[in-house]
């Protein structure tokens, strides 16, 4: 792997790019603040300490894992192989959809602005292609980009709050939802951004300490600014990328451009993490070992795995469903998968912590309670019950594949 390694700035960069918090607003918040209204900068408040404390676990669990994977390595050690497996195959799944979200989230930017005439799958083949090629150019190269497009998204964030806030405006009357889980859950997208960064520990300097002040540092960072607009949109109504056009209109090119840039950032950052945490499992013959070679230093065979399946997937979506659709859908689906890879994370400390540390205990615990009850409550709002099918039907069939796995070798190992 790169050998050289990400500083903590880089690093930064990566995982708040991957974020792409003021895209994942028009993407989540959206939907949430339809949802929401003015309940939803509380809820996003509500979502930063609940990702918070699921951050802190991988804060933890990063001091003692350095290597690629991260959800797939920490549940692989400290729980079993079979656990190692369906947390990978499970991340692999938000690794998808989030970037999924995010890639589809800018296509939604881009029709909104220009011509409604070009189909939405025609409007995602340049968008695609972009991202994918940024991805083969190598992590160097993503990296810069992402320093520039993270700059030009808290820019745009914190402008766009001033100038709302500063404008006459209806006073703040808070409204609570029925699904207020539901638009919890929406609320959560923008700061679960730096699940991206923990697979890559082994491309980044002194990874035990510098994975957790990342972490850390990138849901503080996204969560406060996101609630910060969320307040400054929902004084004006629901409609998230209208009261930008209206109030903010000087602005909107270079909204524009940051929310377009930052959702392509975000599909490169979690394509990126996907094909490390395959890169992990194929170093552990738990997918064709052929996908953990190293070109260059760099898993160049686990990188275009992870673009096809990303391409080719999104792209279908896109042309079946339509752009907004595909960002609604995949986006409750990568909150969904957030909670249950956290979820694994939370077991996975726990065990280490019994006999270790108190305060440890006590973190994975309450981060692991908070997160069951949120899944549980989201999984019974959930906007479409064919969610929670095709959610489960992954999850039996990630066990399923684990027991052919162990079988095979067993056949293996009797005919050696």
């Amino acid at each position: 792997m790169n050998r050289k390694g990400l500083n903590s700035f880089e690093a930064f960069s990566l995982s708040f790019g991957g974020q792409a918090p003021f895209t994942s607003m028009i993407t989540y918040g959206t939907v949430a603040l339809q949802m929401g209204g003015t309940f939803l900068p509380i809820a996003t408040i509500i979502a930063t300490l609940i990702v918070l404390l699921n951050g802190l676990v991988v804060y933890k669990l990063s001091s003692d894992f350095s290597d690629e994977g991260g959800y797939f390595t920490y549940a692989y050690f400290s729980l079993t192989k079979r656990l190692g497996l369906v947390t990978g195959w499970i991340f692999l799944m938000y690794a998808f959809t989030y970037a999924g979200t995010l890639i589809a989230g800018s296509i939604y930017i881009l029709k909104s602005v220009t011509s409604q005439l070009l189909p939405d799958d025609v409007l995602s083949i340049p968008i695609i292609a972009f991202s994918s090629f940024l991805i083969l150019k190598g992590l160097n190269v993503s990296v810069k980009y992402s320093e520039f497009v993270s700059v030009a998204e808290i820019t745009a964030i914190v402008i766009s709050s001033v100038v709302l806030l500063m404008k006459p405006h209806h006073t703040f009357q808070l409204m609570i939802p029925q699904d207020i889980f539901l638009v919890t859950l929406f609320a959560i997208g923008v700061p679960s951004g730096y699940g991206n960064i923990s697979p890559m520990g082994g491309e980044v300097k002194d990874a035990k300490k510098t994975l957790g002040i990342v972490t850390v540092s990138v849901i503080l960072t996204g969560g406060l600014l996101s609630a910060l607009l969320f307040y400054a949109t929902s004084l004006y109504g629901t409609d998230f990328v209208m009261i930008l056009k209206e109030n903010v209109s000087f602005l909107l090119p270079y909204l524009f451009f940051s929310a377009l840039n930052g959702g392509i950032l975000g599909g490169i950052a979690y394509v990126i993490a996907m094909s490390r945490v395959i890169y992990a499992m194929g170093i552990r013959k738990m997918v064709p070992t052929s996908l953990s070679y190293l070109t260059n230093g760099r898993p160049l065979n686990a990188e275009l795995a992870s673009i096809m399946f990303y391409s080719v997937l999104l792209f279908a979506l896109i042309h079946f469903l339509g752009v907004y659709t595909t960002f609604d859908l995949l986006g409750e689906f990568s909150m969904l998968t957030y909670l249950l890879i956290s979820i694994s994370a939370d077991i996975s400390l726990l065990r280490r912590a019994i006999k270790r540390s108190w305060a440890d205990l006590s973190l994975s615990f309450t981060a692991l309670l908070v997160s069951i009850i949120v899944l549980v409550y989201s999984i019974v709002e959930t906007s479409s019950p064919v969610i929670n099918y095709v959610l489960a039907l992954f999850l039996i069939f990630g066990f399923f594949y684990f027991e052919v796995l162990e079988l095979a070798k067993q056949t293996r190992w009797r005919y050696d």
